[in-house]
């Protein structure tokens, strides 16, 4: 096998897995537990690389042009369909709310004195402009942000040394043992990247071949790498250690903390600019919406959802991640158990991994009403 061709493909999954969920590790790290963090993390891991390769088999077996919902419309009918639909779109809304709070607080961390309202406004304004613009280069504006969000991490690492350790943090807090599933989760979803994976060895990628869980794994595990090296990062910088990291590092450096709240800010942008594009494409060809409905509820629902009080970028990350990522991973499964003839061993795993999804969506539930 081609290693240059294996880390292509390692490199496509981990460009879709690292992005700003990464802002919420430190504190569940602290708040749950190093160890327990640690586990979910190889577990969630190895959960992703399954659905993930999984997915890529079912790509390759249908050769079809289909993705996921018209696979999800194939196998499950119009219902499939729409919970599908509603799986996707409705996370990547909530996804835009969390990144809209994220980027508030890195222009105040840049400028404390902007009150955090007018912070908001100013980069819910910003963000939102390129939404009425024709500018296709979705790709570009994320492999940017990936460059951004990798130097946040070695910057925090690097500066951190030689307290980078879990010291003064415990390694299990029983009392928050489900806290991490769904920031975890969010933070190591990447199955968007197995589409372009499926292109790329329709062109000719032997790495997918043989062994394809290895290039996902790989992938995979940089990123996973990435997360642990920020939150012990942060969690040895000395700082205080909030739900959203940004908030917490008023102290720091004057250097240190402009330089990353310029780099959150690019990361935070070049994420959110895609993905607004990706719900007004959904909106406009699967539902028929015109350019003003679908624009107006990209523009207008995720900030009326703050004012409403779903403000926490904790809680709706967990939301995202416990609840609609585990929908749309349960999908994944669900299709590749009907699309693919597989083995006793591999049906257990994936109907293992379908009870955990379901678990963890209903538990999300349960907790977002409870509090």
């Amino acid at each position: 096998m081609d290693k240059a061709q294996r880390f292509r493909i390692a490199g496509l999954v981990a460009a879709a897995t690292v992005g700003d969920g990464i802002f919420a590790l430190p504190y569940v790290f602290a708040q749950a537990g190093w160890l327990l963090c640690l586990c979910y993390m190889a577990a969630l891991a190895g959960l992703v690389v399954l659905a993930h390769t999984v997915y890529l088999e079912t790509l390759e077996k249908v050769g079809e042009k289909e993705r996921l919902l018209g696979l999800a419309k194939i196998y499950f009918g119009d219902g499939g369909f729409w919970a599908g639909f509603f799986a996707i779109v409705a996370g990547l809304l909530l996804t835009l709310l969390a990144y809209l709070l994220l980027g508030a607080q890195f222009i105040h961390l840049a400028l404390p004195a902007v009150p955090a309202l007018y912070a908001f406004i100013a980069f819910w304004v910003f963000i939102s402009v390129p939404l009425f613009l024709d500018n296709r280069r979705a790709a570009d504006l994320e492999f940017i942000g990936i460059i951004a969000t990798t130097a946040i991490v070695l910057l925090i690492f690097i500066t951190a040394i030689p307290h980078v350790v879990f010291a003064g943090v415990p390694a299990i807090s029983l009392k928050n043992i489900f806290l991490p599933f769904g920031v975890i989760l969010f933070a190591l979803a990447g199955w968007t990247s197995i589409e372009p994976v499926y292109e790329a060895r329709k062109k000719g990628m032997t790495a997918v071949a043989s062994r394809p869980w290895s290039s996902l794994a790989l992938g995979t595990g940089i990123a996973a790498a990435l997360f642990v090296m920020f939150a012990s990062g942060i969690l040895g910088s000395g700082v205080s250690i909030t739900p959203d990291t940004a908030s917490g590092l008023a102290l720091w450096p004057f250097w240190k903390k402009e330089l990353l709240a310029i780099m959150g800010l690019i990361a935070v942008a070049t994420v959110y600019i895609p993905i607004s594009r990706e719900i007004r494409n959904s909106l406009e060809k699967d539902l028929r919406w015109n350019a003003f409905a679908s624009r107006g509820t990209i523009l207008l629902l995720p900030p009326l959802l703050i004012v409403l009080g779903l403000n926490s970028f904790l809680t709706v990350v967990g939301l995202v991640g416990g609840l609609f990522l585990s929908m749309q991973y349960l999908l994944i499964v669900s299709v590749g158990r009907r699309a693919l003839t597989l083995g006793p061993a591999k049906k257990f795993f994936l109907d293992l991994a379908a009870v955990i999804f379901i678990i963890a969506a209903v538990y999300e539930v349960y907790q977002f009403v409870v509090h």
